[in-house]
């Protein structure tokens, strides 16, 4: 099928949009969604929730044509429901004909029920995913896999936080995702363009899963959740994102080595930017005080690299370059982790900057990475 065709773990993350169609032409959406697909997007995120009481049956038009339209370009829709919605549509959860006759790929419970109903809708004959939340770290899955689902139609995905402070903490994140990981399930998070303007709700800071993203620019939120490999897929949870966003978060999934920007001080040498800024290898035999690069010493073996005049005190996230006084360790790369007392033999050229330090916490022994300058 084609959700399956797209579907297969360990090879790369899918990237997803949002559409918001009650509060959107339909003209937008299918500019949107033209955009997003011609930069690799898969998934299209939709709502149910939020059916206009006092002209429902326009809402639920609106919703069906940029459906349809996602589905002529062969994305993969994934709409957002309540238990409320089968009243309101006077349908049971053992009948999903109607999402399949709107093409509906993958059905999101927003709120659960007991497990065994969950586990039931997966066996329904049109192939619909049916996507559980994953946002509370309970025992809720175990309930689902004790009345023995269908697994190749199951998966689970984070929700988005429209309130500011009120998204999840990585630890809790982390935590919820270990019920879903043993199991490859399919998972999914969101993050946060920082252009769009349209959601779901009257009051929205930003719809990212993880409160620590709210407020960053979307290449960093991308690249934290690729080096997190916590999540398969990545939504983008309000629409619309630039079309700068979307090429950035496609180039961020599409790049296999993950890097980070530096900003040099004023006394770093040319010299110095270029050991810097180059693949690096984050040495096996781990610190807990730096991350050392060894692989370049050999390169600069017979060239000099004069200390630093002014010494610099060490802190967590500086760039450090062992100068011509640190004998055979002449020329090591380092990136301090703890903050310590400066060395005549150690220049401080510069540091991660600041809004990509929760990048930092990411690497890992024996990880290949990239530093690159920032730019101003």
């Amino acid at each position: 099928s084609l959700l399956n065709s797209f579907y297969k773990k360990e090879e790369f993350i899918m990237i997803g949009i949002a559409l918001y169609p009650d509060k959107t032409t339909f003209k937008e959406d299918v500019a949107y969604l033209k955009r997003a697909q011609r930069y690799g997007y898969q998934k299209v995120f939709m709502s149910m929730l939020q059916i206009d009481i006092q002209d429902p049956k326009k809402s639920i038009r609106r919703l069906k044509e940029s459906m349809a339209f996602a589905n002529e370009l062969g994305m993969l829709v994934m709409l957002d429901i309540h238990p409320m919605v089968f009243d309101y549509l006077k349908m049971k959860e053992d009948d999903l004909s109607y999402f399949h006759d709107i093409g509906v790929k993958i059905l999101r419970l927003d709120s659960g029920y007991n497990g065994r109903t969950e586990a039931m809708m997966t066996h329904n004959p049109y192939g619909i995913t049916i996507d559980v939340n994953m946002s509370n770290d309970t025992h809720y899955f175990n309930l689902i896999q004790d009345y023995l689902p269908q697994y190749q139609n199951l998966s689970a995905s984070f929700n988005f936080y429209p309130q500011r402070y009120t998204g999840l903490s990585l630890e809790t994140f982390q935590s919820c995702l270990r019920h879903f990981k043993n199991a490859h399930i399919q998972t999914a998070a969101f993050i946060t363009s920082q252009t769009a303007q349209v959601t779901p709700w009257a009051i929205s800071d930003g719809l990212c899963t993880l409160e620590d993203h709210r407020d960053l620019p979307i290449d960093i939120q991308a690249r934290h959740m690729k080096m997190l490999k916590c999540v398969d897929d990545i939504i983008i949870g309000n629409a619309f994102a630039s079309e700068e966003e979307l090429k950035i978060v496609q180039k961020v999934m599409s790049t296999s080595v993950d890097y980070l920007h530096v900003t040099f001080n004023e006394d770093a040498s040319e010299q110095e930017k270029q050991m810097v800024c180059t693949i690096h290898d984050y040495r096996g035999d781990a610190s807990e005080y730096m991350i050392r690069s060894s692989h370049h010493k050999q390169k600069y073996a017979k060239e000099s690299i004069l200390a630093h005049q002014h010494i610099r005190n060490i802190q967590r996230g500086d760039i450090l370059v062992l100068n011509d006084n640190y004998g055979q360790y002449k020329a090591e790369i380092q990136i301090a982790l703890k903050d310590r007392a400066g060395d005549p033999r150690i220049n401080v050229v510069g540091r991660i900057k600041e809004d990509e330090m929760l990048l930092l916490e990411q690497l890992k022994p024996f990880q290949t990475f990239e530093l690159k300058e920032a730019l101003l």
